[in-house]
């Protein structure tokens, strides 16, 4: 497996898989997050291609000021992990969480964190099963400004 950082040729499939993990997103959404991703210096999105280079999943991470539960700034910060079904089960997750590991060590992180939606308890498991520890339960709440 190879990890690439996004190009724009990638795009499609990228709001493709987004799609599929981000459910109740709009299109207009996605878009405009992901071209925020591709041009910011403290966010990042990488695709992961198989030996044949077809696409296997995406990796969003980002470096945050503050996250409950960590002390440490900045905070590498796993936003979305996205392997499709046919590459699930084989290892993989845990070279990409890895490799997140590493790109956060070389930006001076300390810490790593990520969230689950609360009813997805495979994506739950996946990260206790990687050393992950659980911080906090919460609903999230939003109110628009404008």
């Amino acid at each position: 497996m190879k990890l690439i950082g996004v190009e724009e040729k990638y795009f499609l499939a990228w709001k493709q898989m987004r799609q599929t993990l981000y459910s109740g997103l709009e299109t207009e959404f996605h878009e405009q997050e992901m071209q925020w991703i591709f041009t910011s210096d403290d966010k990042a999105c990488f695709i992961f291609l198989s030996d044949r280079d077809e696409i296997m999943g995406f990796l969003e991470i980002s470096l945050r000021n503050i996250v409950d539960g960590c002390l440490g700034n900045p905070v590498g910060y796993i936003e979305g992990i996205y392997l499709k079904p046919q590459y699930r089960g084989c290892g993989y997750g845990r070279e990409i969480i890895n490799y997140a590991a590493d790109w956060f060590r070389s930006r001076g992180c300390q810490d790593m964190a990520t969230d689950a939606e609360i009813d997805n308890i495979n994506a739950q498991e996946f990260y206790k099963s990687l050393g992950f520890q659980e911080t906090y339960c919460i609903v999230e709440f939003k109110k628009n400004l404008g």
